[in-house]
C-alpha cells in the first residue's frame, strides 16, 4: 500500500471570475497516471514554450520533441528526481488535475556533471547551449555544493498562470533544500513570470546575461522574452 503524499503547502487562489481554489503542493507523486500528466505538463507547455529549448529549435523537431520526453522519462525513473506537484485541495490523496509542477534532480557533484547524450541536432544545441551557460555560472560550483539540487524546470498550466502558483512552488524549493540539508537553490529564469515569481519570493539575481548577447553567441533567435536571463538563488538557513 503506497503511503499518504506528503503535503509542502497548502493555499487559495482567487481567480478572475472570483472564485476561489484551494491548493496544495504535493512531493514525489508515485502515481503512473499523474507521473504521465506531470510529464505531459512539461512537455505541452514548458518545453514548447521555454525559451531556450525553443531558441534550440527543440519544439520544430517531432525527432527532438520525442527525445526530450524520453529523457524526462528516464530521469523521472531512474534517478533521483525531486518532483513538486500542485493540485486541488480535495480532502483526499487523490490528484485528479495538475496544475503545475517543480522538477529537480539530487545529485552529487560527480553526477551533475556528468554529460548528456543525444542524437537530434536540436537537443545538441540545446546541451551545448546549456554547458556553455555552466561555464558562465554554475551556483554548484560557485558555493561548493555537494550534493546539489540540479534545477529541471518549473511549469505552470496556462489557465492557472497569474496566481501564484509559481511562486509557491519556489517556495517550496526552499523547503525542499532545508530538508536536504543544501544551502542555495538556484536556476537559470529565463520568463517574465519566473523572474517576477522568484523576485517576490526574495530571490537574488547572482548573473545577469542579456538574450541580444547570447544570441551572437549560440547564433539562435529566441524571440519574444525578457531582455535578459538571470541565474537566481534562494539562501537556505539550515
Amino acid at each position: 500500500m503506497s503511503q499518504p503524499l506528503k503535503v509542502w503547502s497548502k493555499f487559495s487562489v482567487t481567480k478572475k471570475d472570483g472564485s476561489v481554489l484551494n491548493l496544495r503542493i504535493v512531493d514525489n507523486p508515485e502515481d503512473p497516471k499523474v507521473i504521465e500528466k506531470v510529464m505531459d505538463c512539461f512537455h505541452n507547455y514548458f518545453v514548447k514554450e521555454e525559451c531556450t529549448f525553443k531558441a534550440a529549435g527543440v519544439p520544430e523537431s517531432e525527432e527532438a520533441m520525442q527525445e526530450i520526453r524520453g529523457a524526462f522519462n528516464y530521469l523521472v525513473s531512474n534517478e533521483k528526481p525531486v518532483l513538486s506537484v500542485c493540485c486541488l485541495d480535495n480532502g483526499d490523496d487523490q490528484i485528479k488535475e495538475v496544475m503545475g509542477a517543480s522538477l529537480m534532480m539530487y545529485m552529487t557533484r560527480e553526477e551533475a556533471e556528468k554529460k548528456l547524450k543525444f542524437k537530434t541536432k536540436a537537443m545538441q544545441k540545446l546541451i551545448q547551449m546549456a554547458e556553455d551557460l555552466a561555464e558562465i555560472y554554475n551556483d554548484m560550483r560557485a558555493f561548493n555544493l555537494d550534493p546539489y539540487l540540479l534545477d529541471r524546470g518549473i511549469v505552470v498550466c496556462p489557465e492557472y498562470r497569474g496566481l501564484g502558483i509559481a511562486q509557491e512552488l519556489l517556495k517550496v524549493r526552499r523547503l525542499i533544500s532545508k530538508e536536504y540539508g543544501i544551502p542555495i537553490n538556484g536556476a537559470w529564469m529565463t520568463s517574465y513570470g519566473t523572474q517576477k515569481a522568484a523576485e517576490r519570493d526574495g530571490w537574488e539575481t547572482v548573473c545577469e546575461l542579456q538574450y541580444e548577447d547570447l544570441e551572437k553567441k549560440f547564433n539562435v533567435t529566441y524571440g519574444r522574452h525578457p531582455p535578459s536571463t538571470k541565474f537566481m538563488i534562494a539562501r537556505i538557513p539550515l
